[in-house]
């Protein structure tokens, strides 16, 4: 007959509670180097988070810089151009001024040459370029010639020429061409 036993081995025993298993020296290892692994990828991680919100803070910091320098380059643009647009009037009213003086000393260096006390009516007084021809009626005759002596003699004028005069019943009519020094148009 079989028998068993039912009663435990004693030498069993022994053995195993002197016995410690490689097993769980080595997951103990393996434990403590993910801890280590784990704990230096979270403070890398930390770092890094940092960093990024650190730069983030100067993206920001920048943006609204640039927005401000954007203000000012607008504010700048206007400017010049405001400042284009008024240089350009003012070059427009400097140049009307230059080519406004010119008929303006012309008439002024006639109506100068007319002698005093004489009644000389003028009826044409016209430019074109250099050249100038003056027409009119003079009550007495005598006082043309004084008339064309001033208009040499105010310096405005290069050459007085008389090209016609004929004497009517009551004024003498005349006509003159005259030409304008260089030097006064350059003025």
């Amino acid at each position: 007959m079989i028998r068993v036993n039912l009663l435990r081995d004693q030498t069993a025993r022994a053995r195993k509670t002197g016995i410690t298993s490689p097993v769980s020296r080595t997951g103990l290892v393996m434990v403590l180097m993910f801890v280590v692994v784990a704990g230096a990828l979270g403070g890398w991680w930390w770092s890094l988070t940092r960093e990024v919100e650190g730069l983030r803070g100067e993206r920001e910091s920048l943006r609204a810089q640039n927005q401000a320098l954007e203000g000012l380059k607008k504010q700048i643009d206007e400017y010049e151009k405001k400042k284009a647009l008024r240089q350009g009037r003012i070059d427009v009213i400097e140049k009307l001024k230059e080519h406004q003086t010119g008929p303006v000393r012309l008439l002024s260096h006639v109506i100068e040459s007319i002698p005093v006390g004489e009644s000389i009516w003028l009826t044409l007084l016209d430019q074109k370029g250099d050249r100038i021809q003056i027409a009119g009626y003079a009550v007495r005759g005598e006082s043309i010639p004084g008339f064309l002596s001033n208009l040499a003699r105010s310096g405005f004028f290069k050459t007085v020429d008389l090209e016609s005069m004929e004497d009517e019943k009551v004024a003498a009519k005349f006509s003159l061409v005259c030409t304008i020094a260089r030097k006064v148009t350059a003025e």
